[in-house]
């Protein structure tokens, strides 16, 4: 490929992640080159070599104990917080059980936010240990700091507390003064740890003036490179080893030193110690820097919510939610446009919701949708402008897109016509749209996006024809009933077909039903014909991407879902779509013809076979549900096809200069304004634009050919790969998958 095919431009990025990690300052890199090029020596060793990397090392002992004050007590060496906390609790649970104190009755308590690294290690040592105590979590209030009167009342039996010095997800600062109060006041005798990853640089430490028993560290999280981190253990308190052999660090942590991650911090500490010609700046100018990143952040969603505020918080984090958003949602909005934020904290990331606010008692919509922004010391007016310029560049994104009404209420709003496919978590809504008619129906809403379809509905002026359902068990869903006051005066059935209508128009659609009972008792499929055509069948959970519905639910009738997949089968052809109410193996559609090809059961139904024969397999996959945990409206085989070629950043090159090729952007709409997949991409490339939400339409529409050469991309490569499943099953064979997406590209 020439070198003009493959221009493409770049997009700087706006680091805001500060809390999860740090970029490595040029000085701190400086000194570790050094160390690793010229001043490499072994400080156990006892030539000149080694007696200067010795002297390196007591050198940066020296300088964190001037920036803890701490002029006495231990200043140990770790590869980070996480061995520190390892090493503190070891430490202290070997002396309570020396102490005689074991139990159920003995206390382990933790702050309720406190990093997992606390409880879990907790946890370990506890039942490594054999120590049978109890752990708890000390509750803490709305605004994030513990309560007071809680821990008072369980510090008498507490034998160890593990509190935080500042919270990594909210930056909220714990009263350290107030619980070391309440320690000598109720019990002197407990140990104390606190986690002091978040404070280093952004609050006043003074650990020897106080009762704090271990304070763990952590380098990279203040500019410093990751793998290198320090513990203070208090003069006094119990020790004991976790990594022995050849006694280094004076016996307490055997291991040859890092020195050059250890040459790092010792030019963070100098940067730190010297304010008047450090790098880092005051706190006012922390505070201001809050300030103008939030009023950008206000301009962008006018109903942000501080999950967490000043004074508690420290100025270099906030946390927001945003009414309507998931953190997902503005994680993919950011990402797009080179903004760097997180959902919480960085190792939790694949869970949903923050345990953290949860705590707090936080409503669970802030929860889940909570992003964290963080900067460090480091942080520059030029960087803080530049941030807040990207921020600001996102409002004409956010208002093409619809994403917040003048209500408050966030939401992308479909602007073309066609089918889009909701889910939540394994549940299935559909929204038909025509923007020449301005008409809209919508199948099988959940509650949980009853909001996002009203909005779409009304923000668009849109004559809603129908609310649908493809079954009901018992009564109508409580989403179908809040959505059908749309509109009035029409009179619907109990699934919101409109009375003495056979067929619904929408636009260039026609939608048809047939009875099809048997998973429930009262159920439609829902026949889509495009200019008279049958495009596509919406059949509840009589059918599933996988399986069938289940039978012995209220209502359930095996031989009606016999009868009714016959009937339904015969209304078909064989590559007619066919959309669920429920998707337990994010396979989004199926095809009768794929359908029979993974269900002999379904095959044997079909063809009419005895029901002795196909019964007793029916009656164990409903057992088989019985068993299941949650509720599932369907037995459906999982297997993982991973047959979709993974393709590296490196290969694209050659990828890109195959004749016919396209990459297909499933990014959501907004994410595709706000950072186009072009930027990264020689300029020749053909990009189709088809969100995740629209895959299945662009298939219905023959948008997308079986026989096309595709590549896929999303942000991260994984609702690429999703996608490049389903298109997989539906008989695409010329698929790639960029792994790691647009991360690897920018």
């Amino acid at each position: 490929m020439s070198a003009d095919a493959m221009t493409c431009r770049k997009v700087s990025e706006i680091y805001l992640d500060n809390n999860a990690t740090t970029a490595v300052l040029p000085g701190a890199a400086e000194a570790v080159l050094q160390c690793m090029q010229q001043d490499f020596g072994n400080p156990s060793s006892t030539h000149s070599t080694g007696i200067k990397a010795k002297a390196l090392l007591e050198h940066s002992r020296k300088l964190a104990r001037q920036l803890l004050g701490a002029d006495n007590g231990d200043i140990i060496f770790t590869s980070g917080a996480t061995e520190g906390i390892q090493t503190s609790v070891l430490s202290a649970l070997l002396a309570i059980r020396e102490r005689g104190l074991a139990g159920p009755d003995t206390l382990l308590l933790y702050g309720a936010t406190e990093h997992k690294a606390v409880p879990e290690s907790l946890k370990h040592w506890n039942s490594l240990l054999q120590l049978n105590a109890s752990i708890r979590a000390i509750p803490v209030l709305a605004n994030g700091l513990l309560d007071l009167e809680a821990l008072a009342e369980l510090l008498p039996q507490a034998a160890l507390v593990c509190t935080m010095a500042a919270n990594n997800e909210t930056g909220v600062q714990q009263d350290l003064q107030a619980i070391e109060q309440l320690l000598n006041q109720h019990n002197a005798d407990a140990y104390w740890l606190v986690d002091c990853v978040q404070a280093l640089g952004k609050m006043p430490l003074n650990l020897a003036a106080s009762r704090i028993d271990y304070a763990p560290f952590s380098g990279h999280k203040l500019y410093a490179p990751k793998g290198i981190g320090f513990l203070y253990v208090r003069k006094g308190a119990p020790y004991q080893p976790l990594i022995t052999g050849g006694g280094q660090e004076g016996g307490l942590r055997s291991g040859t030193e890092n020195l050059p991650g250890i040459a790092a911090l010792n030019y963070i500490f100098q940067q730190l110690l010297d304010p008047e010609h450090s790098i880092f700046v005051g706190s006012n100018q922390l505070y201001q820097y809050r300030e103008q990143l939030l009023a950008a952040l206000r301009q962008l969603f006018p109903a942000l919510v501080l999950n967490s505020d000043l004074p508690q918080a420290l100025p270099t984090t906030l946390n927001f939610s945003v009414p309507g958003f998931f953190a997902k949602d503005i994680l993919d909005l950011f990402d797009a446009a080179g903004i760097r934020v997180s959902s919480g904290s960085a190792c939790s990331s694949k869970v949903t919701g923050s345990f953290v606010l949860d705590a707090m008692g936080l409503e669970r919509w802030r929860s889940e949708g909570a992003i964290r922004l963080s900067f460090g010391p480091a942080f520059s007016q030029a960087e803080c402008e530049q941030a807040c310029q990207r921020i600001l560049s996102l409002v004409p994104v956010v208002k093409q897109h619809g994403l917040v009404l003048t209500d408050g209420d966030p939401l992308n709003i479909p602007t073309s016509s066609g089918l889009y496919q909701f889910k939540h978590d394994a549940c299935c809504s559909y929204l038909l749209l025509c923007q020449q008619s301005r008409q809209a129906l919508i199948i099988d809403p959940v509650l949980a996006l009853t909001e996002r379809l009203s909005n779409i509905v009304q923000s668009r002026g849109l004559k809603l024809v129908a609310v649908l359902e493809t079954h009901i068990h018992q009564q109508a869903g409580q989403a179908a009933l809040l959505l059908r006051q749309l509109f009035s005066g029409q009179k619907f059935d109990q699934t919101g077909w409109p009375q003495d209508q056979q067929q619904l128009h929408i636009g260039p659609y026609q939608l048809s039903r047939i009875a099809t009972p048997g998973h429930s008792p009262l159920a439609y499929s829902l026949l889509l014909k495009q200019a008279g055509e049958l495009k596509a069948a919406f059949v509840g959970d009589l059918l599933l991407p996988g399986g069938i519905g289940r039978t012995d639910l209220a209502g359930g009738d095996a031989l009606m879902l016999q009868h009714s997949l016959q009937q339904l089968a015969a209304q078909l052809y064989p590559e007619t779509l066919l959309f669920s109410s429920h998707d337990y193996a994010q396979r989004f559609v199926t095809r009768l013809s794929l359908a029979l090809q993974e269900s002999p059961l379904l095959e044997s139904l079909l063809a009419g076979a005895p029901q002795q024969q196909w019964q007793q397999v029916l009656n164990q996959q409903c057992w088989q549900l019985q068993q299941a945990s949650s509720h599932l409206c369907g037995y459906v085989e999982v297997a993982n096809d991973d047959a979709i070629a993974l393709l590296q950043s490196a290969q694209l090159p050659d990828l890109l200069a195959e004749p016919g090729l396209v990459v297909l952007d499933v990014r959501e709409p907004y994410e595709q304004s706000a950072g186009a997949l072009s930027r990264y991409l020689p300029v020749k490339a053909e990009v189709l634009e088809v969100p995740l939400s629209r895959l299945c339409d662009a298939v219905l529409q023959q948008q997308l050919q079986p026989e096309q050469s595709l590549l896929l991309v999303c942000r991260s490569g994984n609702r690429s790969l999703l996608a490049a499943r389903v298109l997989r099953r539906l008989g695409f064979s010329k698929l790639w998958n960029l792994q790691g997406g647009v991360a690897l590209l920018s």
